[in-house]
């Protein structure tokens, strides 16, 4: 399945970053969801025989040794949330991932094969994740990632380039959950004692990375 499974988030931050915390143990792929809707079988089969066991009604496939594997959907014929996949194997569709992945480069190929997005379009994926329950990782993922790769030019035309294809007023709810997860990461750092020091230069990379994305995305004059 690797020409069809892109690393995309999570464990996988580790495709794009020697040093950032992975936070959590799961892995995201990324999948056609209208590939995904025409073999189901194929999946379930493959992924079975990989040692994996999948959770019924979720796109969730679990291990012995507890790594879990979630599939993401997006679609190459519309931008629009909706659940796609089969019954058999559900598969959420994000509209802005379905237009993240619309855009040439926004993959690279991995040394051992398969496919992984790019640090710019990891970092755009996270910035535009909407969860409730774990927002603030993904938003501060993304923008210690930024931070790592400010001196990379690559790297900063290719994440303005993204930015291109998604609307200001987008952009702009991107920024503020942006700031409210480097907000909160500010009262950590206050409240800590020696035993958390760490967060202390974590939080100048989070904020390094905000004020980078800020004036990337070049709608800093359009915010109140």
């Amino acid at each position: 399945m690797g020409e069809h499974l892109i690393l995309g988030g999570s464990s996988g931050v580790y495709g794009v970053s020697a040093t950032i915390s992975a936070f959590t143990e799961d892995v995201d792929l990324l999948v056609d969801a209208d590939w995904a809707a025409a073999h189901p079988k194929a999946v379930l089969t493959l992924m079975r025989r990989l040692g994996f066991e999948h959770l019924p009604g979720t796109p969730t496939f679990t291990s012995p040794a507890g790594l879990s594997v979630d599939l993401v959907g997006y679609s190459l014929r519309d931008v629009a949330d909706r659940i796609g996949g089969s019954e058999a194997l559900p598969v959420m569709v994000y509209a802005d991932l379905s237009r993240l992945m619309s855009i040439q480069g926004t993959t690279l190929d991995l040394p051992g094969g398969g496919r992984a997005l790019s640090p710019a379009a990891l970092a755009l994926s996270k910035l535009l994740t909407i969860r409730l329950e774990k927002g603030s990782k993904d938003k501060l993922q993304a923008l210690l990632i930024i931070d790592e790769n400010a001196e990379e030019p690559e790297f900063l035309a290719s994440l303005r380039g993204l930015f291109r294809a998604y609307p200001a007023d987008r952009l702009e709810d991107a920024i503020a959950d942006a700031q409210a997860a480097c907000l909160a990461i500010a009262g950590d750092v206050a409240l800590a004692g020696v035993q958390a020091a760490g967060y202390a230069p974590m939080h100048r990379a989070v904020e390094r990375g905000l004020t980078l994305f800020i004036q990337l995305a070049g709608i800093e004059e359009a915010r109140p």
